[in-house]
């Protein structure tokens, strides 16, 4: 958690900011996928479109989260060596473009023809489609953001790692990660080295997920609302692992959600 007033309220504010980007993406998504006719869709007549769409808007989610480091840094480190984040990665970089276009695919083309062979009307099973296409975009273009705030953490001498901030009501499984605490800058660098798997460097988010990374430069001190996941972690899961733990939260979780 941020160690000054301000740097929370940056991270506040950044949140909030990549969150209306989102709205904006999963609007302009459905209307593309909304003007599609369902008996003419192959990936290569609608995808594309949607590509286009989510590059532009990952330049912008990593201009965002360029701007929050240097402002969140500037409260909470402000006599550190200057250091410039890069807005990264690129709108054209393939990786991410293989990545997206196989979400699409699932989510998009792959629904509506399981829908309609279900026997769905074709224009039901477009419009039921929809949400999962524009939220699996949604992810793909803040996860821009996201990655600049780590590469920074990385790059920056002055940094210690970052952790995860959710939002008012997160989902159990964002609550479980955000209650583990800060990622370590060790573990950053086997994540871009190794086969370290997202899970284990806390970088999973799911499609919908509006959680964001705060850089941490001082001593680790959990957000109020991840200390209550971990307490309510080790209440609920006391004496199981694996699975049966991560159920165990769960149920837990949304015991305490519905207050």
């Amino acid at each position: 958690m941020a160690s000054t007033r301000a740097g929370r309220a940056v991270t506040t504010a950044h949140r909030l900011a990549q969150g209306r980007l989102s709205a904006r993406v999963v609007a302009e998504v459905l209307a593309v996928w909304r003007s599609l006719d369902p008996l003419r869709l192959t990936d290569a007549g609608w995808a594309g479109q949607i590509l286009s769409v989510l590059a532009r808007h990952r330049d912008d989610s990593a201009e965002l989260a360029a701007a929050y480091y240097r402002e969140f840094r500037r409260a909470e480190v402000p006599a550190a060596a200057a250091f410039t984040p890069r807005a990264r990665p690129a709108g054209t970089s393939a990786p991410w473009r293989d990545r997206a276009l196989t979400s699409l695919r699932v989510t998009g083309t792959r629904t509506v023809v399981r829908l309609v062979f279900g026997g769905w009307d074709p224009a039901r099973a477009l419009d039921r489609a929809g949400p999962g296409v524009a939220a699996a975009s949604s992810r793909h273009v803040l996860e821009a953001g996201r990655a600049t705030v780590r590469t920074a953490v990385r790059d920056d001498r002055a940094a210690r790692g970052w952790m995860r901030v959710t939002d008012e009501n997160p989902c159990a499984f964002c609550a479980m990660l955000a209650s583990r605490g800060a990622i370590g800058k060790a573990v950053l660098y086997r994540s871009e080295r190794s086969a370290t798997t997202a899970a284990a460097t806390g970088e999973e988010y799911h499609d919908g997920c509006n959680c964001q990374a705060e850089p941490v430069f001082g001593p680790v001190v959990l957000p109020e609302a991840s200390q209550r996941f971990a307490a309510l972690w080790e209440t609920a899961t006391a004496g199981l692992s694996g699975k049966d733990a991560r159920n165990a939260f769960r149920r837990a979780h949304a015991v305490a959600r519905r207050g």
